[in-house]
């Protein structure tokens, strides 16, 4: 059970009409369902059929019909105003970019308060400038981690304080059953598994071929596994082709989407995550949270995340040399894979549960809908 922070919650309209299904996507979704279990009124306003709308049926949450075909789509902004009223919403939280100029224009409108939680390392648009006044106007800007929100405060003049920092969180308590997928998968029950979890094109899966199929000839014993979207430029079938041809045919799988993160994760061994960009880095702290070691990339949120040589390794972009030598180092110790696994599970446990997420934003709600 999430602890209380305090009756009469506010009544809140969650947005998000992305139609994608990755972390920010599904996180949500999650931290929707948390409010709700937190006795918090919610609804959700997203596209139908849609991946938002499908898991939040799934976590027995309200939706609402909403779509908008661009930032300037100004009949989507009355619409919006007229479901702030008819819900009669306390606060708008937005959550993709795409919808913050909607949202902001919206809560003016329907004098709502707005908060837009920003899960990317993008401007929030542009001119920067420009941008940056405009969406002074909205009552709090959430960055998903200190790299998030120093970025923000360097692209645009907001005003001091417009800007918090609420990391996400790990419901943890889903990550201690050790039921895992490598029956399912297929894989020899003396298999090591070094996996990826992503959309192909953002978590550095291409570039990472190269390496596994030096680390395949090295260790007999090891697999890979790559969970997550593919994507219009970079289909299943194109990643396939790419390992058979580095001959990781057999000692590869591309499961593609899943719904079970925590089984995901208690089937691997290591975690391999190697964006060019990351705010957070969602998939570092469920696989903390699973006990399992990480491997990443040194920049924006994933150093915040892992702690360099105390929960995982961080490496710099692109350096395969010290990709290598780091994973090879895992391998070859199963005794520094468990340490490092056991310090990455205390660590969010600490840092990143969605106990500490939610108290944090249920304060921010309250705060705002004064």
């Amino acid at each position: 059970m999430l602890p209380k922070v305090g009756l009469m919650l506010p009544r809140v309209l969650v947005l998000s009409s992305s139609r994608n299904h990755g972390g920010a996507d599904r996180h949500t979704v999650a931290l929707a369902a948390a409010y709700q279990a937190h006795d918090g009124t919610l609804c959700i306003a997203c596209p139908p059929d849609s991946f938002t709308e499908h898991t939040s049926h799934t976590h027995h949450l309200p939706t609402i019909p909403f779509q908008l075909r661009n930032s300037g789509d100004l009949r989507a902004v009355l619409r919006l105003v007229r479901l702030l009223r008819s819900f009669q919403a306390n606060v708008l939280h937005s959550h993709a970019r795409r919808d913050f100029v909607t949202a902001t224009l919206a809560g003016k409108l329907a004098r709502c308060p707005v908060i837009l939680h920003v899960h990317v390392v993008r401007p929030l648009g542009e001119p920067l400038h420009l941008a940056g006044h405009f969406f002074s106007q909205v009552e709090a800007i959430i960055a998903v981690s200190d790299f998030a929100q120093q970025e923000l405060e360097r692209w645009h003049p907001l005003r001091k304080g417009l800007v918090r920092r609420i990391y996400n969180g790990i419901e943890t308590k889903r990550f201690l059953a050790p039921s895992n997928l490598r029956t399912q998968w297929m894989l020899p029950d003396d298999a090591i598994v070094i996996g990826m979890v992503g959309r192909l094109t953002t978590k550095g899966q291409y570039a990472f071929i190269p390496v596994a199929a030096t680390l395949a000839a090295q260790f007999p014993k090891l697999h890979f596994v790559f969970i997550g979207p593919d994507a219009l430029e970079f289909t299943y079938k194109d990643f396939q082709q790419a390992l058979a041809a580095q001959g990781l045919q057999g000692r590869s799988l591309v499961v593609g989407m899943s719904d079970q993160i925590p089984a995901v994760m208690h089937s691997l061994d290591i975690l391999v995550h190697l964006p060019r960009e990351e705010a957070f880095g969602l998939a570092l702290a469920e696989a903390g949270a699973a006990c399992v070691p990480v491997v990443a990339t040194r920049i924006g949120g994933c150093t915040e995340v892992v702690e360099d040589g105390k929960t995982g390794f961080l490496v710099k972009l692109g350096d395969d040399v010290q990709l290598l030598e780091r994973l090879q180092c895992l391998l070859t110790d199963p005794l520094l894979r468990q340490c490092l696994g056991q310090a990455a599970q205390r660590r969010v446990h600490q840092e990143f549960s969605a106990e500490r997420q939610i108290t944090e934003l249920c304060s921010l709600y309250k705060e705002v809908a004064r």
